[in-house]
């Protein structure tokens, strides 16, 4: 994935663009469901959270100064 195509994808959800949205859900999501994780068990309504600020952070993130933002995924 490169730093284009995110950011061509957030500008599209932050657009409304639903498949967009989907999209940046499906790259974050191994990151929401490995930090649900309380104590060893998997906790849902922390994954549910997790999402809604995903989601919260797709309307209002911007890119400002980030010249690549795929190096903060590790």
């Amino acid at each position: 994935m490169s730093d284009t195509f995110l950011r061509q994808m957030f500008n599209a959800a932050q657009g409304g663009d639903e498949e967009a949205i989907g999209v940046i859900f499906e790259i974050f999501q191994p990151m929401i469901y490995k930090n649900s994780f309380i104590n060893g068990y998997f906790d849902c309504d922390c994954f549910q959270e997790l999402c809604i600020k995903l989601m919260y952070c797709i309307k209002t993130f911007k890119f400002i100064n980030i010249s690549d933002i795929t190096k903060y995924f590790n």
